[in-house]
C-alpha cells in the first residue's frame, strides 16, 4: 500500500480558489483504479493549511493517478501557493487498528 500526505499553505487570498480546484477533483480520484480512500483537510488552528491524504493499494496506482488529468489539476492549483508544498509518499508494509491500541495501552 502507499500513502500520500500533500500540505498546501495557501495564500489568504487564494485560498477558496485552492479549496474549490480540490473539492472538485476529490470524487474523480476516489473513482481511480487502486483509491484505497482521498480526503482533504483544514487545520482548525492554521485555516490556510490544507491537507491532502491518500492511500493506494499500489506504487503503480499511485503512478497512475500523479500522471492523471486530476493530479494535473492539482498541480496547477499549486502554482498559486507561495510557499513550496510539503509532499510525502510512503510505502506501507502493514497496518493494525484497535486491536494495536489496546495492547499499546497496556
Amino acid at each position: 500500500m502507499m500513502d500520500a500526505s500533500i500540505k498546501l499553505t495557501a495564500p489568504p487570498a487564494k485560498r477558496k480558489e485552492i479549496l474549490q480546484a480540490v473539492r472538485a477533483i476529490l470524487g474523480p480520484i476516489r473513482l481511480e483504479q487502486g483509491c484505497i480512500n482521498c480526503h482533504c483537510y483544514v487545520d482548525i488552528e492554521s485555516e490556510n493549511s490544507i491537507y491532502i491524504k491518500e492511500e493506494w493499494e499500489t506504487r503503480d496506482d499511485l503512478g497512475a493517478h500523479v500522471r492523471s488529468v486530476h493530479f494535473g489539476i492539482l498541480l496547477g492549483a499549486m502554482k498559486m501557493l507561495t510557499e513550496e508544498p510539503e509532499i510525502r509518499f510512503n510505502s506501507i508494509i502493514s497496518t493494525t487498528g484497535v486491536e494495536e491500541l489496546k495492547k499499546l495501552r497496556v
